[in-house]
């Protein structure tokens, strides 16, 4: 059992690097945005960037899990009918999208944006979605092949491009926020052109058949309102934040938004492993009890990030680079939402490590259901917290709705795929969370606070099995 977890947590960790270097484009690049943008400038490049988060969902329409889903099978034949039936349906949807989009952009542009003036903006980023969608196929076949480090390697040509096309846009070329938008459109661009090579060996039209797209249609198709339900909890805080407080407050919130979702690298840093993993061993009789294992595990190495983050994230921000400091020094007030993001992740944490039981017994129709609770939970807090609490009150209403959220998904779970949970496994790292937020201390007692964190969990949490097997890995 332990040489699987293993297993597990070595391709966690190479495909969670490839993942947090895209993501890592996001930490970057807020030095420069934070320093060159005003906060209402800030706010109108968010609200954008969670439009294409959000249009996304409809782009892909399901097939990106549908390709996870049935990719993973022994037969050439069907990887390829698998692999070429998607592909060349999201080439022709992608395209037809991407048109209507750029046909409408002068009349969404103003309630997405805020701004109709901001129309080429809308025009530039369906170019991207369109080119995105068809870029991230070949990404998820390497992680079905086990390639993680083709996968990292493509991310590396991610990464270096958007950072610096982004500078030479921005800073060089003096284009401002249309520039971030630009820099976009050439690493989408040369991403496709190195993942081409991935579509052109798989590419056969021959293996394309009507019950292929039925079974995969069948199945992808219920995560279009699941993933249109995420958005929702993803964006409602900025737009309901832009509508209630102004755009300003989006860029302020954003900030520490992106600083908090660390937390949601690791997530889906793990993710990229967890699911081809459960998927292959679901069906094991001691599935059940190994799955527990690596979710106590994961919950405790989330929860001793998070805390490290919000012991020393004040700090963070304001190091100072030249004339330059980490954060633009109007965006520092942002910190304080960065512990309740975390928490919010660590609930999303708990939900994904759930899914074996929707995705095991092939029930993916509840999906949608989890992700609706938790969107109305989202939308609902927002509106009654905003208005009070102001950017403070969006962060904690996406806690509250990613808590509701994992707990709807544990009750179904418990008659379809039980997995013995250790409580103490969850409350642990949740309390210590908690716990860091209101520390206040010197150097040192953060330092004790964080060492303590690692050496309970070990006398509380592990147990005897674990325990020598830490002890026997360190002699």
């Amino acid at each position: 059992m332990f040489d699987q977890i293993k297993k597990l947590s070595l391709q966690s960790v190479i495909y969670g690097v490839g993942h947090i270097m895209t993501r890592l484009v996001t930490f970057l690049l807020l030095p420069l945005y934070t320093n060159v943008f005003t906060a209402e400038e800030y706010g109108v490049i968010s609200l954008a960037y969670a439009f294409i988060g959000f249009t996304l969902i409809l782009f892909r329409y399901g097939m990106d899990t549908a390709l996870m889903k049935f990719y993973i099978t022994e037969n050439v034949k069907e990887k390829h009918g698998v692999f070429s039936t998607i592909w060349i349906l999201q080439f022709f949807s992608s395209i037809i999208l991407a048109s209507i989009l750029i046909g409408l952009s002068p009349f969404l542009s103003q309630y997405i944006i805020g701004d109709s003036a901001h129309s080429n903006i809308l025009r530039l980023i369906s170019i991207i979605l369109a080119m995105d969608v068809l870029w991230n196929l070949p990404m998820l076949i390497l992680r079905t092949e086990e390639r993680p480090m083709a996968f990292v390697g493509l991310n590396l040509v991610n990464v270096f491009t958007t950072i610096a096309f982004n500078i030479y846009f921005v800073v060089y070329a003096k284009l401002g926020i249309i520039g971030v938008f630009y820099g976009n459109i050439v690493a989408s661009t040369l991403m496709l052109m190195f993942s081409f090579p991935i579509v052109y060996q798989r590419l056969r039209f021959k293996y394309i058949s009507k019950t292929l797209l039925k079974k995969i249609l069948y199945f992808g198709l219920p995560f279009v309102p699941a993933g249109i339900f995420t958005m929702v909890m993803e964006l409602a805080d900025r737009y309901l934040l832009e509508w209630m407080v102004g755009t300003t407050a989006v860029g302020i919130y954003s900030a520490g938004y992106k600083l908090g979702m660390f937390g949601l690298l690791l997530v889906m840093g793990f993710t990229m492993g967890w699911t081809p993993f459960f998927l292959k061993k679901g069906k094991d009789d001691q599935a059940p009890e190994m799955f527990s294992r690596i979710i106590t595990y994961f919950l405790g190495i989330y929860g001793f990030v998070a805390v490290f983050f919000t012991l020393i994230i004040d700090d963070l921000v304001k190091i100072n680079v030249g004339d330059f400091s980490f954060f633009g020094e109007a965006f520092w007030s942002a910190t304080n939402i960065v512990p309740v993001i975390f928490l919010a992740y660590f609930f999303f944490g708990l939900y994904v490590l759930q899914l074996p039981a929707v995705y095991l017994p092939e029930k993916t129709k509840w999906i949608p259901l989890f992700r609706f609770v938790g969107a109305i939970t989202n939308v609902v807090l927002n509106i009654l917290v905003i208005p009070t609490y102001g950017v403070m009150g969006a962060a904690l209403a996406a806690m509250g709705a990613q808590a509701i959220m994992a707990l709807s998904i544990y009750l179904k779970s418990r008659k379809d795929y039980k997995i013995p949970f250790r409580r103490i496994g969850i409350i642990f790292p949740l309390f210590a969370m908690i716990g860091a937020i209101f520390l206040d201390g010197s150097t040192i007692i953060k330092f004790m606070y964080l060492s303590g964190y690692f050496i309970l969990w070990i006398f509380i949490v592990a147990d005897k099995t674990e325990q020598n097997f830490i002890f026997r890995r360190q002699l």
